[in-house]
């Protein structure tokens, strides 16, 4: 393999399925692992050692998706952490740095050395759920310094933090894992609000990660990943970022050229880690797409270069994988996140599980009832049909308990808005949840006891119930700014 051919290689980030395909496709960068790799810490270790033992040079980059909430990756032999709206809502800056220090912890005992997080997106469109609860909230102060201090945390524990979606993907609604979302907004509020975060870390961030979304104000043509406006001259020149790049994955569907050509595009533009996530024959054709453009003089080989030193200087600053049995530095934070998240907007935060029967709408109540096994609870559909509705309120009335309904983006849900509402109706002494981001609390003006959580996961579920079925005072705020309540 040629020199050039190593150094394309050695700018690619990749998933595998398994190790024997690692064996016979070495010189990547690192590697990417997703729940099929194992969702233990001790599969994934087993993983990553291997990993390790293949990788002729530096040791690989070994990275991971692990948020929190619904984007976590490792869940079997780990501290649950709630998403990160959560931590926004607990507004606690030594809570959040516990948070990332106990992720660093679980994610160096599994062999990982890069954490794709934490989310700098800003909590701005109601109808952003590919972003929603993975954000901090909307305040781009607030958001940039709970970044701040969740990278702090892994940092501290031995992980490399990677901020992102740069330039923001939160004012948006469109999914890029599906199509190319519009960020359109003036420069000057884009300075002022989704780039605040990102311009607050920029200066002494090891890691960035690419959106794919279009900025028309500031590129018209290309999106984020694949346009030099936005990676270089704004990034680098003006925010003044001297870290690795690294893309989204390029498989996403935004990126309408492809996901090889894609590569060379973006390694043009100021990227410097390419990601492929799923398919390895992809990465192995944009390594030989590369090494083509290169010798062409497309890409000039001082970019390759340059993306290579940066990435090698990345790999050699890994920490040591730690063991498998050490004591973790915060146990339970991840409880106390989602019970000090839960905010009160009025009424009393009480009920007796033995007098209550909770309605949840998108999934069962497992996780409360684990919590209060004496509960009973219906399971409704996100969209109810009208004979849902005749049986959750026929159920309602037979059991002759107090009502405790969990809502989940009723606000994109027409018809659970209509059934809740109804509930509300015949039952105004119901206690109502908002799960998930705040954004339903509009729909729910004619709740006597209505609080907000930030997520469905078991941590904050279960701290939900330290709210409801202990006498603990809710101290969580509201992490988005809304005028109804």
């Amino acid at each position: 393999m040629s020199e050039i051919a190593e150094k394309a290689r050695g700018i690619i980030l990749t998933g595998l399925t398994d190790i024997p395909t690692a064996r016979e496709h070495t010189g990547f960068a690192g590697y990417v692992l997703f729940s099929r790799n194992g969702t233990s810490v001790a599969e994934l270790r087993f993983f990553t050692d291997m990993l390790r033992a293949e990788s002729l040079d530096a040791p690989p980059i070994i990275a991971i998706d692990q948020e929190g909430g619904a984007v976590a990756r490792l869940q079997d032999g780990v501290e649950p952490i709630p998403p990160m709206m959560a931590l926004g809502a607990a507004d606690d800056l030594e809570l959040t740095q516990r948070a990332g220090e106990q992720t660093a912890f679980d994610l160096r005992r599994a062999g990982c050395t890069l954490d794709f997080a934490p989310v700098l997106d800003l909590a701005l469109d109601p109808g952003n759920t590919v972003i929603g609860t993975r954000s901090f909230g909307d305040d781009p102060q607030k958001v940039a310094a709970l970044g701040a201090a969740f990278a702090a945390g892994l940092t501290r524990g031995g992980i490399t933090p990677c901020y992102k979606h740069f330039p923001g993907h939160g004012a948006t609604s469109v999914d890029s894992h599906h199509a190319l979302p519009v960020l359109d907004a003036t420069e000057a509020t884009l300075l002022a609000r989704d780039l605040i975060p990102f311009a607050a870390v920029a200066p002494e961030a090891s890691v960035f990660m690419s959106a794919h979304v279009l900025v028309p104000e500031l590129d018209p043509q290309r999106p984020a990943t694949l346009s030099r406006r936005i990676a270089t001259d704004l990034l680098r020149s003006q925010l003044s970022f001297k870290g690795v790049l690294v893309t989204d994955c390029l498989e996403m569907d935004a990126l309408a050229d492809g996901p090889v050509e894609s590569a060379v595009e973006a390694l043009i533009a100021g990227a410097d880690l390419l990601l492929f996530s799923h398919h390895l024959e992809l990465a192995i054709a944009a390594a030989a797409a590369i090494e083509t453009a290169v010798a062409q003089g497309r890409v000039p080989l001082e970019r390759l270069e340059e993306a290579h030193r940066r990435v090698m200087r990345l790999r050699e600053a890994a920490t040591p994988p730690l063991p498998l049995d050490q004591f973790p530095p915060h146990p339970n934070v991840g409880r106390e996140i989602g019970r000090r998240a839960v905010t009160l907007l009025r009424g009393i935060p009480e009920a007796n599980p033995i007098a209550s029967i909770v309605v949840s709408f998108g999934a069962d109540a497992s996780s409360l009832q684990r919590e209060a096994p004496a509960l009973t609870a219906l399971t409704a559909p996100l969209d109810p049909t009208p004979a849902d509705t005749d049986r959750i309120l026929t159920s309602l009335a037979q059991s002759g308990r107090r009502s405790i309904v969990l809502t989940r983006r009723a606000h994109l849900h027409p018809a659970q808005a209509a059934t809740i509402a109804t509930i509300l109706q015949r039952y105004p002494d119901a206690v109502v949840v908002s799960l998930m981001e705040p954004f339903d609390l509009p729909l729910l003006r004619t709740a006597r006891h209505l609080l907000a959580a930030y997520g469905d996961d078991p941590p904050s579920i279960a701290g939900l119930a330290d709210i409801l079925f202990t006498p603990t005072t809710p101290t969580g705020h509201l992490p988005v700014s809304m005028s109804c309540c």
